[in-house]
């Protein structure tokens, strides 16, 4: 199997297909989860806003994926609860079944009466499996959260998850695939060449690695497949590609405010938004624009405008200003080519296969999808791949757990390593179980915190490079940690990573410094703050 793409569901299918005995190469011509994968809203969620559009079949799918993600990942997705504010108890509810019934896109204010129907609709989809709490509904301001504004009839709180790590949670799936033996094989930032039917590949970083004959393609590389077809030797038109945004803010009153919930309120206009705590931030989304370029990393000034005005409209005494801003996240989700506005789209994922002239490998294309169901995905991918392969399914992936959800406890840790208890428990909380792979690593020199980054010691750098695969500074402070979330990237954490990398990877002191200077002058890593220091200079 070759799959190209590194980003959830190109992981997913490896792992599965990993655990059923297939040799496997993923290629990744950036850094793994580097497109829509590592943009997320970080929620595991059923989609509840996709029963307007009669996805039912995703809905349940959701629902029953985000239930099994919290009981065999629970060192990373956990039970969020989210509040949605309303300002109709009933007034809404006929624009809301014309939605429902195809009748109208035309988007409109939600009401009470509406979204207790499709609450009950949606948890009873979610009831099978490791079922969550119940939604309640809170009626009179003095049961509301405070600061809401004075319009608010009512607030309903359910439940969803929350991914507090969706990067760490692929590079586990790699690693577990990778330890099925040295027939599976995952590579980031390679380069591929087809030359009939054999692919030339090539480390960008480390010259040319060999030559594969796959007997089947996978082409998992989201807003590109149209592209990567092409390469290919074939013609498709399966994407319409929506490039949404994220604004990473450090607002303590926000942040406070919000008292670990999330909350998915009404921008105005009839959008929703979503908005909710990560570590000592807020994360507020998305923005929708449609794109036909898969390269554009760009988070526009009318995006971040839209999403402050909303976030400042939420609760009536908390102003949120770009000054609250870190840095942002974009990108693009490979929807399934239709027609209507980016908001009615449909979010299902489908499987395409192709014969393109001159490639013996049949091709399959992973189109469309959500973050939350890419196990599904996953699977189903890979019963098509055992199928043309001849072969029978040994392993399913439906129950199994996570390699971090395994029991580990912070005390025998701190022991076993001769590391600070505090340490111990930053790494538990971060890694999981996996924890114990980090620790060695963090002794001694390598407990030494970050420059400019406390919370973070020298050895997980270690560990992200030589673990992880990260190569460049970008991996390092996107992928494989929460480096531009807190109060923001500083100069000398930068600094401090370039001379690990130099050091870990032998790459070139020239090179890391003009990638140092990409990312200073990056919006989406430093914020806003960027730009300006940019147009002054």
């Amino acid at each position: 199997m070759l799959i190209l793409g590194g980003g959830v569901n190109g992981v997913a299918a490896l792992r599965d297909l990993a655990l059923n005995g297939v040799s496997c190469a993923l290629l990744d011509t950036g850094d793994f989860a580097a497109g829509a994968s590592s943009a997320s809203s970080r929620m595991a969620h059923g989609g509840l806003r996709y029963l307007e559009g009669r996805e039912f079949r995703l809905v349940a799918e959701s629902a029953r994926e985000r239930n099994r993600l919290i009981a065999n990942a629970g060192h990373i997705v956990k039970p969020l609860a989210i509040n949605v504010p309303l300002d109709h108890l009933v007034s809404g509810i006929a624009g809301s079944v014309a939605r429902f019934l195809g009748l109208s896109r035309r988007s409109g204010p939600l009401s009470l009466a509406a979204l207790e129907g499709a609450l009950r609709l949606y948890e009873a989809y979610g009831r099978r499996e490791h079922p969550l709490p119940s939604h309640r509904t809170r009626l009179g301001r003095e049961r509301f959260p405070a600061g809401l504004p004075d319009k608010t009839r009512a607030v309903v709180t359910y439940f969803d998850g929350q991914i507090t790590q969706p990067e760490g949670l692929m590079f586990e799936m790699i690693a577990e695939a990778m330890a099925q033996g040295p027939q599976i094989t995952a590579l980031n930032h390679a380069t591929w060449q087809r030359n009939g039917a054999e692919f030339v590949i090539a480390d960008r970083f480390g010259g040319e690695v060999g030559r594969i004959a796959p007997r089947v393609v996978i082409n998992a590389t989201g807003a590109w497949i149209d592209r990567v077809n092409a390469t290919l030797g074939g013609e498709t038109r399966y994407l319409r590609g929506v490039k949404g945004a994220h604004l990473v803010l450090d607002n303590a009153a926000l942040h406070a405010r919000m008292n670990g919930e999330a909350y998915y309120f009404d921008d105005g206009t009839g959008r929703m938004v979503i908005t909710l705590p990560v570590g000592g931030n807020v994360l507020a989304g998305t923005t929708e624009v449609e794109t036909t370029e898969p390269d554009d990393q760009e988070v526009a000034d009318t995006e971040i405008g839209y999403l402050l005005r909303a976030m400042d409209g939420l609760f009536s005494d908390i102003s949120v200003t770009e000054d609250d801003i870190v840095s942002m996240t974009t990108g693009i989700r490979p929807l399934r080519r239709g027609t209507g506005s980016v908001t009615s789209a449909a979010r299902d994922h489908a499987l395409e296969e192709d014969r393109f002239a001159g490639l013996d490998a049949p091709v399959l294309s992973l189109v469309g999808g959500k973050w939350t169901t890419f196990r599904a995905f996953g699977e189903e991918t890979a019963d098509r791949v055992l199928t043309l392969l001849g072969r029978s399914r040994q392993v399913s992936t439906a129950g199994r757990a996570y390699p971090g959800a395994a029991a580990c406890s912070a005390d025998p840790l701190a022991q076993e390593n001769a590391i600070p208890s505090e340490l111990a428990e930053r790494l538990l909380h971060r890694y999981g179980a996996l924890a114990r792979d980090v620790a060695p690593l963090c002794t001694e020199a390598g407990a030494a915190p970050l420059p400019g980054a406390p919370d973070y010691c020298h050895g997980e750098i270690l560990w992200a490079i030589r673990a992880r695969g990260a190569q460049r500074i970008e991996d390092l402070v996107l992928r494989r940690t929460r480096l531009t979330f807190g109060h923001g990237l500083r100069r000398e954490t930068l600094d401090a990573l370039a001379t690990i990398l130099h050091t870990e990877t032998g790459r070139p002191a020239d090179a890391l410094a003009a990638e140092l200077r990409d990312v200073l002058g990056d919006p989406r890593l430093m914020g806003p703050r960027a730009h300006r220091e940019e147009d002054a200079a």
